[in-house]
């Protein structure tokens, strides 16, 4: 069996992702060299909680409060809880963005 991917991005497209303008915030933020996701991904598990501060911030989470503790438990999967004391309306953060798109879709 062939470990080749069925389809790879343009270099562009690349460029211009989401997951490229994430790594390049974290580069900064945290003094990191990420060039590809394998990296990033060896963060997020070394570092859970920086990873998660960092993806609360570049998504830029609206809530009354995010509070000091990021996580808690955190050797206990599932069991482990994330900023447990941050305090935030769903829906305002679902409803945030204006555009032509759609705002909610159910199947």
């Amino acid at each position: 069996m062939s470990e080749q991917p069925l389809w790879q991005p343009s270099a562009p497209r690349i460029a211009e992702s989401n997951m490229t303008a994430f790594m390049q915030r974290v580069n900064a933020t945290y003094d990191k060299n990420f060039l590809n996701y394998s990296s990033l991904y060896e963060w997020s598990v070394a570092r859970p909680e920086q990873f998660w501060t960092a993806v609360w911030d570049f998504c830029e989470v609206i809530s009354a409060r995010r509070g000091e503790r990021v996580l808690t438990n955190g050797e206990q999967m599932p069991g482990a809880k994330w900023f447990p004391d941050a305090r935030l309306n769903f829906a305002e953060n679902l409803l945030s963005r204006r555009g032509a798109g759609d705002a909610l879709v159910f199947w």
